[in-house]
């Protein structure tokens, strides 16, 4: 909805709930105070056919006969069999239309109204004339009526009505002035985050954030949970680009990795169809041949690996004593390299819930980086211990260590260090962390030039 037309419409309900209770002020206001007149008037008939009747029974005039200005009620004797009217007490300034209304009523009527002495509208064909408040009371030989006109019951409470719609015209429109500067004025948060929305929305600026507001107010907290819901996407964002960039330096790298053993084996495969390779150095040409594809076979096994590993494959988890598995490892380890010395610290028994050969498979890469990326006879050291949560596995060297850049990409996949004979495919370190990571675990490694390396892998207990 535009901010113009939310608004519009706030102000106009604004304005509808206050009018409509403007309104029924003016209702109630009416009713009440009509209520409230009739109620003086009919105090006002019963006190005057009270007064009559007493000065009536006693031969005396009623009050206000001899009244130099008109009297206030008109006490009217009306014969009970011929309905003529024998007497008039009163000087009201319509007599003659009183005297016509009481004409207009059947005889009978009048007589029913004497039983019931109830006070009753007195009124007659002519609307434009106020009605009187009356009442009829038994006499001997026939009727008293005394009336009191209501012209203040007809003409006040229509003056308070007037008066309170003037009252409530003025309010409304103080009220719109003064309500659309509030609204607008509330709404202006409203209106800066709806620009920087679309700022976000036109130029993929993740970066932007909602503009600061009281924490406490509503639109505050709809900033904040905006600004968290932007943060979030800004991090998944950020996330999905390295990724992607992840990917297409892993599949360049890859192209590349392969090309080389691809070329060795094509160009020795077309030496030999041409003729060219001397029947002594064929048996080395096949040796080439072979050990590039093993190398090929090797890099596309590792490949394979890391991607069942990127998407989450399963894992054979069993609880395993971790002991028996790296003495076994470091065992083989010796046999292979006898100059190397390779020792062992672990617990006499560390249960875990590993997969077993994912674990061999790490401890395997990382016995094989050393013994790649250090100098023959170079010691090794391997620990097991046990953390309040975790097994962590420690292999390490006394070898050249790692430079700075080679440390912050020791994890990347295809990496080698600048020290690198080059035989490997820079991947070990890589499947190191991933299985980590599918383990719930983690990887670290800490290096310095001439200071040797260690890498440590952690594996929850589950």
């Amino acid at each position: 909805m535009p901010p113009g037309r939310l608004r519009s419409r706030l102000l106009i309900g604004l304005l509808a709930v206050t009018a409509v209770g403007l309104l029924v002020t003016c209702v109630v206001g009416f009713v009440t105070m009509r209520g409230f007149i009739t109620d003086r008037i009919d105090d006002q008939v019963t006190l005057a056919a009270e007064s009559a009747m007493v000065r009536l029974d006693n031969d005396t005039p009623p009050v206000g006969v001899e009244a130099p200005s008109p009297s206030p009620y008109l006490v009217v004797l009306m014969d009970g069999r011929t309905g003529k009217v024998t007497q008039i007490y009163g000087d009201l300034e319509r007599d003659d239309v009183a005297l016509e209304r009481i004409a207009e009523v059947p005889l009978r009527r009048m007589h029913d109204r004497a039983g019931t002495q109830e006070i009753f509208d007195l009124d007659g064909r002519d609307a434009t004339v106020p009605p009187f408040r009356a009442t009829v009371r038994p006499r001997p030989n026939g009727l008293m009526i005394t009336l009191v006109p209501t012209n203040e019951r007809e003409e006040y409470p229509w003056q308070l009505v007037l008066t309170q719609l003037v009252t409530a015209v003025l309010l409304l429109g103080g009220l719109a002035l003064a309500g659309r500067w509030l609204i607008v004025r509330g709404l202006e948060p409203l209106d800066r985050m709806a620009t920087t929305a679309d700022r976000i929305s036109t130029g993929s600026d993740l970066s932007a954030r909602m503009p600061a507001t009281e924490k406490n107010s509503e639109v505050g907290r709809l900033a904040g949970a905006i600004n968290t819901m932007l943060a979030r996407l800004e991090q998944a964002f950020a996330a999905q680009r390295e990724s992607e960039e992840r990917v297409r330096a892993f599949a360049a790298d890859a192209s590349h990795e392969l090309r080389t053993p691809l070329t060795t084996i094509r160009g020795y495969a077309e030496l030999y169809r041409q003729g060219a390779v001397p029947e002594e150095e064929l048996g080395g040409a096949m040796r080439r041949i072979e050990d590039e594809a093993e190398r090929m076979s090797r890099l596309v096994g590792e490949l394979l690996e890391l991607a069942r590993l990127d998407r989450g494959g399963s894992l054979h988890l069993e609880t395993t004593d971790l002991v028996p598995v790296v003495r076994e490892m470091v065992a083989d380890a010796r046999v292979v390299a006898p100059d190397r010395e390779v020792s062992l610290e672990a617990p006499d028994r560390l249960p875990c819930r590993i997969d077993e050969a994912r674990f061999r498979q790490v401890l395997a890469n990382l016995l094989a980086n050393t013994a790649e990326h250090t100098p023959p006879g170079t010691p090794v050291r391997v620990r097991l211990t046990a953390g309040p949560a975790h097994a962590a596995l420690e292999v390490s060297d006394e070898g050249p260590g790692m430079s700075g850049e080679d440390l912050r990409r020791a994890f990347d996949r295809f990496h080698r260090g600048t020290r690198s004979p080059g035989g490997g495919s820079g991947l070990g370190l890589s499947i190191v962390a991933a299985i980590a990571d599918a383990h719930g675990g983690d990887s670290g490694i800490a290096s310095a030039p001439g200071a040797g390396t260690r890498v440590t892998v952690r594996f929850p207990y589950r």
